[in-house]
């Protein structure tokens, strides 16, 4: 389950944020010849520079759930919080499509990149992207994603 790849990995475009070139860039580097394992990424420790990053677990019953979330961030979704559901801090117009998204890179351990055009926050219109990436993890996978807002889209 823990076989990958690096050349089957995701590709960027040239127009994605610095911090997500950025932040892929580390998980391929990581990557060797294998997935990266959930002990290369502490998320305390790479929240400085990833503000919005987490690490994601398979739950006994087969629920994603928080397993270390950047502390101190303002979130731009529900908050998440350690030991609880994914699907708890994702919005509910969302809960499908996310948790597809973060289920299909656990099985296809191949990283996945998002950007949804706007986001109602706090009355303001923003623009969302996130990374979710595979992790090895003991005997499976773990995934680790990192969201990166970006300015307000320019209105048209």
């Amino acid at each position: 389950m823990n076989n990958h790849n690096p050349d089957s990995a995701l590709h960027l475009s040239s127009k994605v944020h610095p911090r997500i070139r950025a932040f892929h860039a580390l998980w391929l580097a990581k990557a060797g010849q294998g997935l990266p394992l959930s002990s290369d990424f502490d998320v305390t420790a790479l929240s400085g520079e990833y503000p919005l990053l987490a690490r994601i677990g398979v739950d006994g019953d087969e629920s994603l759930v928080w397993r270390e979330v950047a502390a101190g961030q303002r979130w731009p979704f529900g908050p998440p919080v350690t030991g609880r559901p994914v699907q708890e801090a994702v919005p509910p117009l969302s809960i499908r499509r996310v948790m597809s998204s973060f289920r299909q890179t656990l099985s296809a351990g191949i990283p996945d990149y998002f950007e949804t055009t706007s986001w109602m926050h706090g009355g303001r219109t923003v623009s969302l992207a996130r990374l979710v990436a595979p992790l090895a993890a003991g005997a499976g996978r773990e995934l680790i994603a990192f969201w990166e807002v970006m300015e307000p889209p320019a209105v048209l």
